[in-house]
């Protein structure tokens, strides 16, 4: 069959955290908060982060100022004028480095969009827009649907539907490329093809069918290529 549009996720599909820089992104935001007067121990502002970038994957945080607000409210500091813009700067120093591009990713993206429509459709905090461009990949993408700004997350089928209004395609035109099956399955109930790439570490987190066979199946991103 031939396609005439791509939709791709972006967190462990073409990038990935790195575990080394990201503690060390704590432990700056854990000294920034101890020379404002305020000790915290590295586990707990791991949770904070944790559950702040969740709800503000949700679209409950449009800004970094309500972002780093309710990060200090969950560590119990009062809500204050200077330290989210501290707490933001070190976000902005440390956040290029933390993510990785997987191999070869530029080029495979730039392959796809020769050939089709692409839109980026990722499940991301307040601020991934900016991360995105930083890393380069904006232009590669006719459209990009961020879950912090459409205020669902996949597999919730506003995500899919958006981007297909965007590329302005029907579904069983297009791809959806991803890491996780959840994703995936709701790829599926829109009637997009799938693509399973199995770089990603949470493959089967929070999917419904753990029997689910993707339309493809592919080790890197890389070779997506070579089956669209």
């Amino acid at each position: 069959m031939t396609y005439r549009g791509v939709l791709i996720d972006f967190g462990e599909t073409l990038a990935y955290v790195d575990e080394v820089a990201f503690r060390e992104y704590e432990k700056a935001l854990v000294v920034a908060l101890k020379k404002c007067g305020y000790k915290r121990r590295l586990r707990d502002v791991d949770c904070a982060l944790a559950s702040v970038y969740m709800e503000s994957s949700k679209g409950e945080l449009r800004t970094p100022a309500e972002f780093w607000n309710l990060m200090l409210a969950n560590l119990k500091i009062p809500e204050q004028s200077e330290l989210p813009e501290i707490l933001q700067a070190i976000r902005n120093n440390h956040e290029i480095t933390m993510w990785k591009l997987y191999d070869n990713v530029p080029a495979t993206l730039s392959t796809l969009h020769k050939k089709y429509k692409v839109a980026l459709v990722s499940n991301c905090a307040v601020g991934t827009d900016k991360l995105i461009n930083s890393l380069g990949l904006a232009g590669f993408f006719d459209c990009m649907i961020l879950s912090f700004q459409i205020g669902v997350r996949k597999p919730d089928k506003s995500m899919y539907l958006e981007a297909l209004r965007c590329l302005r395609l029907e579904a069983n035109e297009c791809v959806f490329i991803a890491d996780e099956i959840s994703d995936l399955e709701g790829a599926r109930e829109m009637e997009l093809k799938t693509v399973l790439v199995r770089q990603g570490s949470n493959t089967f987190q929070d999917a419904k069918d753990m029997n689910f066979k993707p339309d493809f199946q592919i080790d890197y991103i890389s070779e997506v290529t070579k089956i669209l």
